[in-house]
């Protein structure tokens, strides 16, 4: 799968990142989250809305996360069937634990384990429904098997529960640019992504600024009267 390397590692991040940011508040106010400021380029920035999932309060047993990082070592070493074995049963011992059951999914895609990959990344949403890690894994696992609709539809619903996750933004729009055609749509999940990371990405930059010309090329030409 192109994407799984590197959304590896923000699934392992967000798991652990839950666990040491329980009980914080994300933010003081609506209105400071949604506040538009200009950088010097002229280039617009939002404040981005927080992940509601980082915004829980998580209690982790020990246990669980010990033996965590033990399968999280398996992972960093490409040994997907040991990490397999040892997710699964972290999921039968904390089964709602939504980490380890986007993990497991990972564990199980890496070995072209759809069907199962499917259900673990479905069950982790069902575990935990603001859980956006599961919702990307799972909307990447539909478009690798050439089933764009589900993919489009499970990337909006991670949406749904955060309108700023910079993961379904850049996979949304890869859907409609490269695998669905939509390219007015695509543009739009760009600069919105644009819009709310930190600093610039010059190889989404140059995404934006390709699209928008096919974009103004895919018009049709104004009648003349």
């Amino acid at each position: 799968m192109a994407c799984t390397k590197r959304l590896l590692i923000i699934a392992l991040a967000v798991v652990l990142s839950a666990c040491e940011m329980a009980g914080k508040k994300a933010v003081d106010s609506a209105a400071d989250e949604t506040e538009v400021q200009s950088e010097s380029d002229g280039t617009e920035k939002i404040a981005a809305l927080p992940n509601p999932y980082l915004a829980q309060s998580v209690d982790v047993p020990r246990e669980a996360a010990a033996e965590f990082n033990r399968a999280l070592t398996a992972m960093e070493n490409g040994d997907w069937e040991k990490a397999e074995g040892m997710l699964f049963l972290l999921t039968e011992t904390w089964p709602n634990l939504s980490g380890p059951w986007v993990n497991l999914g990972i564990a199980q895609a890496q070995q072209k384990k759809w069907q199962d990959a499917e259900a673990s990344f479905t069950k982790a949403i069902n575990v935990n429904t603001l859980n956006g890690d599961a919702y990307t894994h799972l909307g990447v696992l539909y478009r690798e098997q050439g089933k764009f609709a589900e993919a489009e539809t499970t990337y909006l619903k991670a949406l749904e529960v955060w309108p700023h996750n910079p993961d379904a933004l850049r996979n949304l729009g890869i859907l409609y640019d490269l695998y669905m055609g939509k390219l007015a749509q695509a543009l739009a999940q760009y600069q919105l992504l644009a819009k709310i990371l930190p600093e610039e990405d010059r190889k989404l930059k140059g995404w934006i600024i390709d699209l928008e010309r096919r974009v103004e090329d895919a018009q049709p030409e104004a009648a003349t009267e």
